[in-house]
């Protein structure tokens, strides 16, 4: 009888043991689904391949729990570029701008890849189209008897996939900037060869815009678009007689019609067009005034896009500090007191003021 019970005691010790240690596997599981989860999401926020190497470093420390140190090497013809040592207990101190400012040992990728036991390294290679740009490699000491276990290599398969994801998706993204960037050079060009003046216009306008996108603390994307939309706000007027747009001379009510016409002239000709319609908008509203005076919709104050007001003081600055064919180019003090009257009126307030205090 007492028999009975110990070993009815001793199997119900060892049913509580088996389910203690299937939650914590099962929490393990979780956390490490979590981490990846997060690393597919970051992907798209680095910029350079050693942000995402350094992002891949981190992940596998987290994932990989035998992993010592690890090292960041990127690719250079016949060798490799690697940076020093990284310890798992110095990543809270990690400081990426200074491992960025490192001078890189070149090393030949032979040695560097076969320096240790296979057991005692994991490498996490970063490639396109079978070629060899970089890789995050992780280690065990070698004063220690600990390997990588099965799971930790699949783990690291893992995380190559993902790699390998990010470089396929960033590579086509980039494919689609330069089509995009061409195409609206070209439409720019076509612009230029219909009214000389606005080639030069339209490049001034798309770096003022730039640079006022940026004071203002946009995003990378939305300093992009502004670029872009500053290069595009005029291509409608090549839907304008030149006679109409170098005329030396009032504008009949007709003419000023139809230049009025050019921003939804414009948007009607990018809005239907996968790589422009993101810009299709703000170039619609870039002639919309702050106190709703403006066209082709009379938006008053935050109603007009970001983006749009933006252009707006970018244009007009440059359209008062040019030469044109009705007048000369006003004095810069002249355009600058003319924006400051015009603030709150034709321009946003805030945006004025950023100008004026970063970019005029």
């Amino acid at each position: 009888m007492y028999e009975q019970q110990f070993l009815l005691n001793e199997r119900e010790k060892l049913e509580d043991s088996d389910l203690i240690n299937y939650f914590l596997k099962l929490a393990e599981l979780n956390s490490n689904l979590e981490t990846i989860v997060d690393l597919i999401e970051k992907t798209n926020k680095t910029d350079t391949e050693i942000d995402f190497l350094n992002l891949i470093l981190n992940k596998g420390f987290n994932l990989i729990p035998e992993a010592d140190y690890g090292r960041i090497v990127i690719n250079h013809q016949d060798s490799a570029y690697f940076l020093e040592k990284i310890y798992r207990e110095e990543l809270l101190n990690f400081d990426l701008d200074n491992f960025k400012k490192q001078e890189p040992v070149s090393r030949s990728r032979d040695i560097l890849f076969k320096s240790q036991p296979v057991n005692k390294k994991i490498i996490i290679n970063l490639k396109l189209d079978q070629q060899f740009l970089g890789a995050v490699i992780l280690y065990i000491s070698g004063e220690t008897y600990k390997s990588f276990s099965r799971e930790s290599v699949k783990i690291a398969s893992i995380l190559e996939k993902i790699a390998s994801s990010y470089l396929t998706a960033k590579s086509y993204q980039k494919l689609q900037q330069k089509f995009k960037r061409e195409v609206i050079l070209s439409l720019s060009n076509l612009l230029a060869i219909h009214d000389q003046y606005t080639e030069g216009h339209n490049q001034q306008v798309a770096k003022l815009s730039k640079d006022l996108a940026r004071a203002a603390g946009l995003t990378k994307s939305e300093i992009e678009k502004a670029y872009w939309s500053g290069m595009l706000h005029d291509i409608g007027k090549t839907l304008i007689p030149v006679s109409i747009l170098t005329k030396n001379g009032p504008l009949t009510k007709e003419e000023f019609f139809r230049i009025k016409k050019h921003p939804e002239w414009a948007y009607r000709a990018l809005k239907d067009s996968a790589e422009l319609k993101d810009i299709a908008k703000y170039v619609l509203h870039h002639h919309e005034k702050w106190d709703g005076s403006g066209y082709p919709d009379q938006l008053t104050g935050t109603e007009i896009p970001l983006i749009s007001q933006i252009v707006s003081i970018a244009d007009a600055w440059d359209a008062m500090t040019s030469n044109r064919a009705y007048r000369k180019a006003l004095s810069r003090k002249e355009a600058l007191k003319r924006i400051k009257i015009n603030r709150g009126k034709q321009f946003s307030p805030w945006l004025t003021d950023v100008f004026l205090d970063n970019i005029s």
